[in-house]
């Protein structure tokens, strides 16, 4: 049998990419992963969503425990630095706790989040109308898109979707941001399974909750693009969620999207393999990249 051939630096960063961060002591060490969009050294939202919710779910996490909200504002753009999080119980209830955890740079407040957990209980007798299942095909019958690196994306074909999304006339291309979707820019096409690939902090394996949470920030360009580019930047994204997702893929499925005078909020609904899981709500910004000088 002759020998694999050996992969090339694309396929070698999609197969094995870097982890978020690093730690050393206390602090967390950005590598070049989490670099953003917006602005030269500054950190993408993934990456400081994914930092905060690793040191939640680290510090107060437990079994039996739902994180049913979890919501992170982004206050400003995270610079790419070693950063620390400090995290407290806003409630620590036998039922319910809320968490805060807070990314402090240069005495100034740039990422806040926060937490609700809701301990499991047992369900009442009389049953409630569901979100039906998402009728879609299974990630492994669709082609990879390979444009992202953190990432496993499987566009769902248009024909599937649930919700009538049409693409507005008039637009240029020139007068906008370098666009970010790829192959899922079109609105019809807006719905696709995501297997987030790497870690948060180099040598802890993704979690349940910590797949959410580091794809969650997906939900903006999914929601806010225009056919032609992504003109708004969050301002936050908040993830509500019933259960814990099983398994490795996630399905965003763009359910709606809202803006005037340069104020957007967008809405995913989120699936796994095993049905409906919640949804992620987020708001934005009209921006422009801001590029070298």
């Amino acid at each position: 049998m002759s020998a694999p051939a050996p992969e090339t630096a694309a396929e070698n960063a999609i197969h094995h990419p870097l982890p978020l961060f690093e730690q050393d002591g206390d602090l967390f060490v950005p590598t070049r992963a989490g670099r953003g969009y917006w602005q030269e050294g500054t950190l993408n939202g993934s990456a400081v969503a994914a930092l905060t919710g690793y040191v939640i779910e680290r510090d107060f996490g437990a079994s039996g425990l739902v994180p049913v909200r979890f919501c992170v504002d982004m206050l400003r753009m995270a610079p790419a630095e070693p950063l620390s999080v400090t995290t407290e119980a806003i409630h620590d209830g036998g039922r319910l706790k809320l968490i805060e955890a807070r990314i402090v740079c240069g005495g100034k407040l740039v990422t806040r989040a926060t937490c609700q957990f809701v301990r499991e209980g047992e369900a009442p007798a009389n049953p409630t109308w569901q979100t039906p299942t998402w009728a879609v095909p299974h990630p492994d019958t669709l082609p990879s898109l390979h444009r992202f690196t953190r990432w496993d994306a499987r566009p769902i074909p248009p024909e599937y979707a649930r919700v009538e999304r049409v693409a507005p006339p008039g637009g240029d291309a020139a007068h906008g941001n370098v666009p970010v979707l790829g192959d899922i820019a079109p609105p019809e096409r807006r719905q696709v399974w995501l297997k987030p690939l790497g870690e948060v902090v180099a040598g802890h394996a993704l979690t349940p909750f910590l797949r959410v949470v580091v794809t969650g920030d997906f939900a903006s360009p999914l929601t806010h693009s225009s056919r032609f580019g992504i003109d708004y930047v969050n301002t936050d994204f908040t993830a509500y969620l019933h259960r814990l997702p099983l398994g490795e893929w996630l399905g965003y499925e763009l359910t709606g999207h809202l803006s005037r005078a340069g104020v957007a909020v967008g809405e995913c609904r989120l699936h796994d393999l095993a049905g409906p899981l919640g949804t992620i709500n987020v708001s934005a910004a009209a921006q422009v990249r801001r590029k070298k000088p």
